[in-house]
């Protein structure tokens, strides 16, 4: 049974423009805040706390009163070097967002005399939605036979299109235009600077998440005792486990070199899983914003499109095809027609979806049968 819908609140263009600005800027700002906050706890709150610690235990290091006095002012120092870092890095992702993606992507300039029918729809979108520039055009290369699309850009005066391959072979040419029409509308209301910027902005995180301890680290934590100490030339080890490392007492010195990988490891892996935690929180920030804007969109771009039967066939066709690309990361769904993790089943996003399609067409949109979520 396909579930019944909640009507959509009606918002005139200049309202979900405006809104979608608000949206914007809130964004990166917290983006950049909460960023510069996790990464002040991991980097500098959390080895200061562990070396003020450390240096209680060891007598005549420093006056505990005096460090403990100093160490909020020098996590708020950490967290203002932290912010001004992120605020410039987000100021080159942003500006760089449309290369960025498309480097991500492996995205091509795809030239209008190549894709003539494709040309014509964009340019066609392009006067009805009332846009002072064509968008560029991208084709997407993907390892299987995707059949997606995308839109992305942090204006309306350099907006880019990419379509994958699948899109221009398993698309007719009037499900094409259907899929340009609902993007275009993404253009027209601004939905795609909040997505781009998501995009553009989860770049750093996404690296630092995709990486992974070396083999080198994890080998110096396996060989602490075996080798007096993981190889550190550090006076007071002995040659093995029983000499150097046998009693762990941290007066010795294989046990203050235990002490300091373990340190070490103990920043990188809660630096490792703050960072994951951003990254999802960001993902699942950016969803609850965007929820309704493929809904709104379907509809915006059926009143430049005009025609119900292709807005509805494209959108089944899509949803029951591979709609995967690049990595299938939904960090990036924001920016396609479809989810970029998408598999052959339906999920539940495009049966909502259809279905609130089916509502607007009215008796044209009832006539055909309703997409079942699988």
């Amino acid at each position: 049974m396909t579930r019944p819908v909640k009507p959509l609140r009606v918002q005139p263009l200049w309202a979900r423009v405006d809104q979608n600005r608000v949206k914007l800027g809130a964004f990166v700002i917290f983006f950049v805040l909460g960023s510069a906050l996790l990464l002040t706890g991991a980097f500098v709150a959390l080895p200061a706390s562990l070396i003020g610690a450390f240096g209680a235990y060891y007598e005549g290091w420093w006056g505990s009163a005096t460090y403990a006095g100093s160490l909020p002012i020098v996590i708020l120092v950490g967290f203002g070097l932290f912010a001004i870092a992120g605020a410039f890095i987000a100021a080159v992702q942003l500006s760089n967002a449309e290369d960025w993606v498309r480097n991500r992507f492996g995205g091509t300039e795809l030239e209008e005399t190549a894709v003539p029918a494709l040309a014509s729809a964009v340019s066609d979108m392009t006067i009805a939605a009332g846009l002072s520039a064509k968008p560029r055009l991208l084709l997407l290369e993907t390892e299987s036979p995707s059949v997606n699309a995308f839109a992305l850009g942090t204006s309306r005066t350099k907006p880019v299109i990419g379509v994958t391959r699948g899109f221009l072979d398993g698309l007719s040419l009037d499900e094409q235009r259907a899929v340009i029409a609902t993007l275009t509308a993404r253009i027209v209301t601004g939905d795609i600077w909040f997505s781009t910027a998501l995009a553009a902005l989860m770049g750093p995180l996404k690296a630092i998440r995709e990486a992974r301890l070396t083999k080198k680290s994890a080998g110096a934590v396996g060989e602490g005792c075996g080798n007096g100490c993981g190889g550190a030339n550090l006076s007071g080890c002995g040659d093995g486990c029983g000499d150097g490392c046998g009693d762990l007492d941290l007066g010795e010195g294989c046990g203050a070199a235990i002490v300091v990988v373990v340190f070490f490891v103990l920043v990188a892996v809660l630096t490792y899983a703050a960072v994951v935690a951003a990254a999802w929180i960001v993902t699942l920030w950016g969803r609850a914003l965007h929820r309704t804007a493929y809904e709104k969109a379907d509809a915006e771009g059926m009143l430049l499109l005009k025609d119900p039967k292709p807005m509805l066939s494209a959108l089944r066709k899509v949803s029951k095809s591979s709609t995967r690309v690049g990595s299938g990361d939904s960090s990036y769904d924001g920016i396609f027609y479809a989810a970029t993790s998408g598999t052959p089943r339906v999920e539940r996003v495009e049966a909502r979806r259809f279905a609130r399609l089916r509502e607007v067409l009215g008796t044209d949109g009832i006539a055909a049968p309703p997409l079942e979520e699988s």
